[in-house]
């Protein structure tokens, strides 16, 4: 009863700052891209791994990457911890309705990422929290929550595992044809 209380009490305080948010919407794929963030609720190894073939596959585009990822454990293992780019947090870095408080959080969600890809294929709090107030041009995540904050939304409910999901994400992304990148491209032929 006490968690059901706090969970309204967090979605209350984050209705109220989205009032506030101002965000500039603009749809991108991976072609008109130049920063992606992504968010994920770490699970496993294999979670993580998924995670980190998908920044590899990014960085091959020449885009910037980073990861944020929470984890449900006690503590954070080290090997999580030892990359460039990804940072992880847990529930002793956050308040008492699930509000994320480290710098590196507020950091990533004040960044305007041209993408962000939320990964999580449950409902956590703190990742719907940033997620929801980032100030990401275009963001992109699976049908996992009521009231998710994505402009496009991947429903995978006859596979639902990250590997099957990332897929899917890759093909989307592929398909969408960005006018506005045709355009500066067009533009920047002519000069």
């Amino acid at each position: 009863m006490f968690k059901k209380l706090r969970l309204n009490i967090g979605h209350s305080k984050l209705r109220k700052e989205l009032k506030s948010l101002n965000r500039h919407k603009r749809v991108h794929n991976f072609d008109s891209a130049r920063k992606i963030g992504i968010l994920l609720f770490l699970v496993s190894d294999n979670d993580f791994e998924q995670a980190i073939k998908l920044m590899g596959f990014l960085v091959e585009k020449n885009l910037e990457v980073s990861i944020l990822a929470f984890y449900s454990g006690k503590e954070i293992p080290h090997k999580y911890l030892m990359r460039k780019n990804v940072h992880v947090f847990f529930k002793k870095e956050l308040n008492w309705y699930g509000k994320p408080l480290m710098t590196y959080t507020n950091d990533f969600i004040n960044k305007e990422f041209d993408i962000l890809i939320d990964l999580s294929l449950v409902e956590v709090f703190a990742l719907k929290w940033i997620a929801s107030l980032s100030k990401a041009k275009f963001k992109v995540g699976s049908l996992s929550y009521y009231g998710n904050p994505n402009d496009l939304i991947i429903n995978i409910k006859t596979e639902n595992n990250l590997e099957y999901f990332i897929s899917q994400l890759k093909h989307y992304l592929h398909l969408i044809n960005n006018r506005f990148a045709q355009q500066e491209e067009e533009n920047n032929r002519k000069v």
